[in-house]
């Protein structure tokens, strides 16, 4: 029963809101408001055809409120102006019909640039004074239409603006990184070439000129191939080194990637760091403790802040990595082993605090 009851939800959800549309189910909560504008009826018994021309008016709105998701652009007007229209009729019988005014100024912001929905809830508003002008309506109609038409209008247009501004942020920040990869691609493979390909070409012509020398001296020809295998000794070793080179990674570039990381789950993320050449060794053990820190503060912490700082004071280099977390004494596990095995190889010392947060700090003589 429950199954088949979803099921039906489903298929009326997909039929009323269009399956990319990012609202969910907030179209649903939103109707809420509408109960403005039966509170009326509770004051009065209304005669049949009240009852009547308001089940009419609702379900021509529920008609183009759901509509107007389907749209965008100059399409959205005429279900604004629908909604209007519904709500000047349900003036007829209810002096509450000020929330349909509100709904169309809502959708203001699907019409276009802010100007133009700016404009659109102008114009809402501009039609709500002469209706309650002419028809000479009460301040329970008009003051409630225009006040929330304002607010909730502008508030949506403000929120429409923003999230097309995070949509191009995140796709410029998508083309760097795509930029960046496609660089790093282009100098490995260049790196590659200037490391691998003279080598090659070498060997190739040892190949050859050992393949002739076996006719005629074949003493040479070892020599050659003696040589040959040598040179794809030293060949090998140094592309396993440039491969080493390309996996090690330095703390600058952990830095920023905990920057995008914590960035991209809540985390307010700052990071303070003197401008010095560290020895390679040293600045490989501190890019993985920072790997390491970062890691287990988004999977255990439960943060939403923080501060590493690196200082270096005559020959000893302090790094200091704090949250807010609501991390617990607990058993060393293999990242906090690993830390301190990296930094016992430096003779360093480094230190673990679950007080006001999680906070490690280390100290490496220089």
């Amino acid at each position: 029963m429950i199954k088949s009851l979803s099921r039906v939800a489903t298929a009326l959800h997909r039929k009323l809101l269009p399956a990319d549309s990012e609202v969910g189910v907030m179209p649903y909560l939103w109707l809420v408001y509408l109960g403005m504008f039966f509170v009326h009826f509770f004051f009065y018994d209304p005669p049949a055809w009240h009852i009547g021309l308001t089940l009419f008016g609702v379900m021509a709105f529920l008609a183009c409120y759901f509509r107007a998701y389907w749209v965008t652009g100059h399409q959205t007007l005429k279900y604004i102006a629908g909604i209007c229209v519904i709500g000047s009729l349900m003036t007829l019988v209810n002096p509450g019909a000020g929330v349909f005014f509100v709904y169309a100024s809502a959708f203001a912001s699907h019409v276009g640039p802010p100007k133009q929905s700016i404009a659109t809830i102008g114009a809402v508003l501009v039609y709500i004074v002469l209706l309650a002008w002419l028809r000479e309506l009460p301040a329970y109609f008009y003051a409630p239409a225009l006040i929330f038409s304002v607010m909730i209008g502008g508030v949506n247009v403000f929120q429409r603006e923003m999230a097309k501004k995070n949509a191009e942020l995140k796709l410029t920040q998508e083309e760097v990184k795509r930029l960046a990869t496609t660089a790093e691609r282009e100098r490995i493979a260049r790196d590659l070439h200037d490391l691998v390909g003279h080598t090659f070409s070498m060997l190739t012509m040892k190949a050859q000129l050992a393949q002739k020398l076996f006719d005629h001296d074949i003493d040479k020809a070892r020599q050659e191939i003696a040589e040959l295998e040598q040179i794809s000794r030293s060949a090998l070793s140094d592309v396993r080194e440039a491969v080493t080179g390309y996996r090690q990674k330095d703390l600058a570039s952990e830095l920023a990637n905990a920057k995008t990381l914590l960035n991209s789950v809540d985390v307010a993320f700052h990071y303070t760091v003197q401008d010095r050449t560290l020895p390679t060794h040293v600045d490989s053990a501190l890019a993985f403790i920072v790997r390491e820190a970062v890691t287990n503060l988004v999977k255990h912490a439960n943060a939403n802040r923080c501060q590493i700082t690196l200082e270096v004071e005559g020959n000893q280099l302090t790094l200091a990595i704090k949250d807010n977390g609501n991390s617990k004494q607990a058993p060393e596990g293999n990242g906090l082993k690993g830390m301190r095995e990296r930094v016992s190889q430096l003779s360093g010392d480094i230190c673990f605090d679950c007080k006001n947060g999680f906070n490690i700090t280390v100290k490496v003589p220089l």
